[in-house]
């Protein structure tokens, strides 16, 4: 029997690599401009982007947000179609964004991933292991320029290729479609990491990480989606504490419980797609109340948890 797959939703490029076409956000559609955010979601990005910038600059905390630019504008030459790829954010968000004063605050990497072949997955949406570290390296030069070579050094001596792994997307396939991708082998600092254990989506996930050896004594609390949850052991070399919370918002009640040094908020680039207000946004807290999912949290969740959140400032 051959080998099937959703090809509506999974292009099969060149060289083994797959792409995410359809799916929820119908990606290739947006990345070739044939379809367009919806009217006024860049002016809700950038107002977005300058009410959390003036929160942080307000509460002297650093801040940063990153678009994880897409697999099919990074590695268009490899999709081995003809059609043109345009980047989303570049297309249709970035001369928004650049009326704002928190412009520079917005990371967009992609020609760091252009440059290097092994950064991505040929089987996955998301980065390879060295991907990562290239983002971690654009990420945080400015904010530890005396210590982040030592650490992205560290972190790189530990990756090595994995065999036989399939993504997220090698296992729409049957039977899966495999590579051999760079993953990271060991921990560069001995750290703690548990999670909430949400089941049944994202939205509400949390995900606390304890690394007393870090490089420096910070807390760094982060707003996003899968792609900085992987990052999470690589940013644990740099950071005391770390606190990643999946939401696509702001939550301001998390910022006054959690007290970070540090505010980042990232999103994969297709997300870019449908943008909502930070307006609309739930408690934190109340992701698993409002979505009716359950919670099994890990065995260190609940200590990490004390540990972490300031209770009397959970409002």
């Amino acid at each position: 029997m051959g080998q099937q797959g959703a090809t509506d939703e999974v292009h099969v490029g060149r060289d083994g690599f797959l792409f995410l076409a359809g799916g929820n956000h119908g990606v290739f559609s947006y990345f070739t401009g044939k379809s367009d955010p919806e009217l006024g979601s860049a002016q809700t990005f950038r107002e977005n982007l300058e009410s959390r910038a003036s929160y942080c600059a307000e509460h002297d905390l650093l801040f940063r947000t990153v678009i994880f630019p897409e697999k099919c504008f990074a590695l268009s030459s490899e999709t081995g179609i003809e059609d043109h790829f345009e980047s989303l954010y570049q297309r249709c968000y970035a001369s928004e964004v650049g009326k704002s004063p928190a412009a520079g605050m917005v990371k967009y990497p992609v020609e760091k991933l252009r440059e290097n072949s092994d950064a991505f997955s040929r089987t996955d949406t998301h980065y390879a292991a060295w991907g990562n570290l290239y983002i971690v390296q654009q990420l945080l030069m400015d904010i530890f320029p005396d210590h982040v070579s030592a650490g992205i050094d560290r972190i790189a001596e530990l990756i090595s290729d994995k065999p036989n792994f399939s993504g997220d997307l090698g296992r729409k396939f049957t039977p899966e479609k495999t590579e051999t991708c760079s993953v990271v082998k060991g921990r560069a600092v001995p750290f703690s990491m548990a999670a909430n254990g949400l089941k049944g989506g994202n939205d509400g996930i949390c995900v606390l990480v304890s690394s007393p050896q870090a490089i420096s004594d910070k807390t760094l609390l982060i707003y996003g989606d899968s792609f900085f949850r992987q990052m999470l052991p690589m940013l644990a070399v740099f950071y005391r504490k770390v606190i990643f919370c999946r939401t696509r918002f702001f939550h301001y009640e998390m910022v006054s419980a959690f007290r970070p040094d540090h505010v980042f908020c990232g999103l994969a680039e297709r997300y870019l797609s449908r943008c909502s207000a930070d307006s609309k946004r739930p408690h934190f807290l109340s992701y698993p109340i409002v979505l009716g999912r359950e919670m099994t949290p890990d065995a260190e969740f609940s200590e990490l948890w004390q540990e972490f959140v300031h209770r009397q400032r959970l409002l």
